[in-house]
């Protein structure tokens, strides 16, 4: 496991149309993940068990909490209890770019792990 990565090295994969994820750590507690959201680009509410605390680091979307839209802008930062129906999507012109946390552990995407970068000592 790398204590350091690098996400502009590591190889995406494809969560949703048009949404790309790197998944940059995986603790034993929780995963980072970083979303590369393309413009028109949505995901319909959901839910899950893990909480998810997020923060905007390039673009805009839309976030749909609890049926309620926030508009989610480079340098916020976003909470979403477990269980609570969420969506996502990107009205925008341009990408959004988001890096999210999640507890526990997102078994779903640690299958994924094969995308992270290798340590090296």
């Amino acid at each position: 496991m790398p204590y350091v990565t690098t996400p502009a090295e590591m190889e995406g994969f494809r969560i949703h149309p048009g949404v790309t994820a790197k998944l940059v750590a995986v603790g034993k507690e929780m995963t980072g993940l970083i979303s590369i959201w393309e413009p028109n680009s949505l995901f319909a509410p959901h839910v899950h068990p893990n909480e998810q605390i997020g923060i905007c680091i390039e673009g805009e979307a839309i976030f749909t909490i609890d049926g309620k839209d926030y508009l989610v802008r480079k340098g916020d930062v976003y909470n979403i209890p477990a269980n609570v129906p969420h969506g996502e999507r990107n009205e925008g012109a341009t990408p959004a770019v988001f890096m999210e946390c999640f507890a526990p552990v997102r078994e779903d995407l640690v299958k994924h792990q094969k995308f992270m970068m290798p340590f090296v000592e």
